[in-house]
């Protein structure tokens, strides 16, 4: 175990004396925050309340506190993916150097020196984005929402280290591909302009083909954000829709719950695989398998690594 705790220590130090790697774990955060404060939110937030401006019950002035809690929802999941692939950029820098090759012929064993590499970025990644769950907070309430219920910010959080293990050991996997750290930072950018999409924080999901969005099923990172925006939306859901009865709406009879499950699936706080709804604990098992089975890859593969 103290093998693994210095090498986890010793990616942690590389990783952190950059201060331009540490602030681009939060650029995304930081750019959402300020479209949402300038304009974003407001759009957003009117554009809801006119599509739903029929249906009766609806409170239209707390659109906004719904819009801010799952469009930020993405925004987290983003920092969930990046942050840890920023992380294990060290481990790509170490094989490019050639260092990766003496710590194989050490006396540490491979799968401590996996535990090692993979350590740092998951504790990294847990607690930076611990840090922007309080930021995103910090900006609903001052944007006319409420702060989360003890309760639920403990569920996020535990959700928070969900997300970062999976992510974390899907890219350890893309890491290990990995034989030079210029292609790695490819790989990094490209990853940053569509993550936004998987994640649903640049568009709601239901705008998205049905092709598409059954093909997220597939994709570890979708079902973290829709398990983030169910626990941030459910307060500002039940103060959007609380007094929303059957109703007549276009021409079609819809009962309270029908209303609020379509806003629901189209926003991404649930996740409909067609016309079925794919229930919550099966997406957390999805996310918690796809990073143990790939952490177990990277344990197995490290052993039978050759340069």
């Amino acid at each position: 175990m103290r093998e693994v705790l210095v090498m986890a220590e010793r990616t942690a130090k590389l990783y952190l004396k950059n201060p331009l790697a540490l602030l681009f774990s939060f650029v995304y955060l930081l750019l959402f925050v300020f479209l949402f404060a300038l304009f974003l939110g407001d759009y957003m937030a009117n554009a809801m309340a006119g599509i739903y401006a029929e249906v009766q019950g609806v409170n239209i002035e707390r659109f906004r506190w719904l819009v801010d809690a799952t469009s930020m929802s993405g925004t987290l999941m983003i920092g969930c993916i990046l942050a840890p692939l920023n992380v294990l950029s060290v481990m790509v820098e170490d094989k490019s150097g050639n260092r990766f090759d003496s710590f194989l012929v050490s006396a540490v064993s491979r799968s401590k020196l996996v535990m090692g590499y993979w350590l740092a970025p998951f504790l990294i990644a847990t607690l930076l984005n611990a840090i922007s769950l309080f930021v995103i907070q910090g900006f609903i309430v001052a944007s006319g929402g409420e702060w989360l219920s003890a309760k639920d910010a403990l569920q996020l959080i535990g959700l928070i280290a969900s997300c970062v293990f999976s992510s974390t050991s899907v890219f350890f996997i893309v890491a290990m591909l990995m034989k030079n750290a210029s292609t790695y930072s490819t790989i990094m950018g490209i990853l940053s302009a569509v993550v936004g999409l998987v994640t649903g924080a640049f568009l709601p999901v239901g705008s998205f083909p049905e092709g598409l969005q059954k093909a997220f099923a597939f994709l570890p990172a979708h079902h973290g954000a829709a398990l983030m925006r169910e626990v941030m939306a459910r307060e500002p859901m039940k103060a959007v829709f609380s007094n929303v009865g059957d109703q007549m709406v276009k021409g079609s009879f819809m009962t309270g719950n029908e209303i609020r499950d379509i806003y629901a699936a189209e926003n991404g706080i649930i996740y409909m695989f067609g016309q079925t709804r794919v229930p919550s604990p099966l997406m957390l098992a999805a996310l918690l398998g796809s990073g143990a089975l790939c952490l177990a890859i990277g344990v197995l593969w490290m052993k039978r690594y050759v340069k």
